[in-house]
């Protein structure tokens, strides 16, 4: 018999999770959330969190990270608690849940909602079946092996979409700076980035170690275009040092997160 999955939140991220996983595991999903009573498919919405938790074996929390300790407080019986907030460690949760109850904490990202969601976690042993079962579905899972190193997880992967965005429209201005129109630049960079990728994801297939500044010097002569670009990202603070302080930065937000809770 299939795990009952219940999902607290559906927001944008808890709706994607719930729909993602009744398609990917076919597992029964109930949804709540006091705010929406919108109709998701495949989600039997209920009417309270009392309804949710008899329903359900395990829930996952798409709440914002303050609310986390009153929602699991609010359960009777023990469950299995996954947690999508950012920086509330599993000592809170252990400390509001009912006891018993086993846990794991997950950092996931947007794209998710197209099954390609880069996904870190962690978790106590014995819940990793759960996490892989109900979350392999919505893209590439990586178990970090210390909790606190989710936080580094937010700053990269949680927060990366909008950091890929910003460079993707930038890409297209500078298209647009050079005389092309914004819908031809967006066009020609969104495919630039996304064939990008997927080159090298190919290549990857059959040389694991291969670095991404050595394909990214196969598009590199001398004297040519490219590195007279590249030169241009690396002025001032330099591209690579501005994505590298923003990762840090996030990282450091999902920490303060955590103490303040």
């Amino acid at each position: 018999m299939l795990d009952r999955v219940g999902v607290v939140g559906l927001g944008k991220m808890g709706a994607a999770i719930a729909i993602g996983i009744h398609a990917s595991s076919k597992n029964p999903v109930s949804g709540f959330d006091p705010f929406t009573k919108t109709k998701l498919p495949g989600v039997d919405y209920k009417a309270s969190l009392l309804a949710l938790e008899e329903g359900s074996d395990i829930i996952i929390l798409a709440v914002k990270p303050a609310d986390i300790a009153k929602v699991i407080s609010e359960f009777q019986k023990p469950k299995i608690f996954i947690s999508i907030a950012a920086g509330i460690p599993l000592s809170v949760m252990e400390q509001a849940a009912p006891e018993g109850s086993k846990f794991a904490r997950l950092m996931p990202n947007l794209p998710l909602v197209v099954g390609r969601g880069a996904i870190g976690y962690y978790s106590h042993p014995d819940v990793d079946g759960y996490v892989t079962g109900l979350f392999g579905g919505l893209g590439t899972l990586v178990k970090v092996e210390k909790e606190t190193l989710l936080d580094a997880v937010t700053g990269l992967s949680g927060s990366g979409p909008a950091y890929v965005l910003t460079f993707l429209h930038a890409l297209a201005e500078g298209g647009l700076k050079e005389g092309l129109s914004y819908t031809q630049s967006l066009e020609l960079s969104l495919e630039t980035v996304l064939g990008t990728i997927e080159y090298y994801k190919k290549l990857k297939e059959t040389d694991t170690d291969l670095h991404p500044m050595e394909v990214r010097n196969w598009v590199t002569s001398p004297g040519g275009t490219t590195i007279h670009g590249l030169d241009s990202l690396e002025k001032g603070i330099g591209l690579s040092n501005s994505v590298r302080d923003a990762v840090a930065g996030a990282t450091l937000r999902s920490k303060e997160m955590g103490r303040k809770v």
